[in-house]
């Protein structure tokens, strides 16, 4: 059998038997990486640090040094509404 036949290359009308069987098992292999491949990117580990990443990338930059701004931000909206929240609470007391 040769170990260069391709599925996209052989035809039923072309082949033989050898290498209609040798294609079909590369096409198995394939297939079966492609299926490890998505499990694992689907396993939920590498989702959760896929996703923490990308919450990282949100306030720390590239270099590891800390993005002000948006810590800033993130911080001032937290302030404000724990300031709302106290508004109701002592309006709602009145």
């Amino acid at each position: 059998m040769s170990s260069s036949v391709y599925t996209s290359d052989v035809t039923v009308d072309t082949a033989n038997r050898e290498q209609l069987v040798e294609s079909i098992r590369l096409r198995e292999q394939r297939l079966s990486a492609n299926v490890d491949e998505l499990v694992g990117r689907l396993h939920p580990k590498a989702l959760a640090a896929q996703a923490e990443a990308q919450a990282k990338s949100v306030v720390i930059n590239p270099d590891g040094s800390p993005k002000v701004e948006r810590i800033a931000l993130f911080g001032g909206i937290a302030l404000a509404v724990a300031a709302g929240i106290t508004l109701a609470v002592v309006k709602s007391r009145r």
